[in-house]
């Protein structure tokens, strides 16, 4: 645990070493989720999609968050912004399609 710890602090300093590289930013963010580091990957896509509005797997991911911490309007709007850049991308349109059955089933329950 504490390498882990060493090692995110040495990437966290090295990837702020380039702040407007977008790329650096967003592979950072998306290590980060698949190590249960949600929060911390929220903050770097937030910060990548300031860099890069039009880029469709940012906004996918930032919805990807908001779905896990239960914000489902967030959720879909992001969504819907990755589907307005790559309308066509089956990827996001499989997260999307998966994201609203599991919110139709939630409302039914009510």
């Amino acid at each position: 645990m504490k390498h882990t710890l060493i090692l995110i602090g040495t990437i966290f300093v090295l990837v702020s070493c380039h702040p407007n590289n977008f790329k650096t930013e967003f592979d950072f963010a998306n290590k980060l989720a698949q190590q249960g580091l949600w929060k911390e990957a929220h903050f770097r896509w937030e910060k990548a999609v300031t860099q890069e509005k039009e880029t469709a797997a940012i906004h996918n991911n930032l919805a990807i968050y908001y779905e896990k911490i239960g914000k489902s309007e967030k959720a879909e709007a992001a969504y819907k912004k990755a589907l307005k850049l790559e309308p066509q991308n089956k990827y996001i349109l499989s997260n999307y399609k998966k994201f609203k059955e599991k919110d139709e089933k939630k409302k039914n329950e009510k």
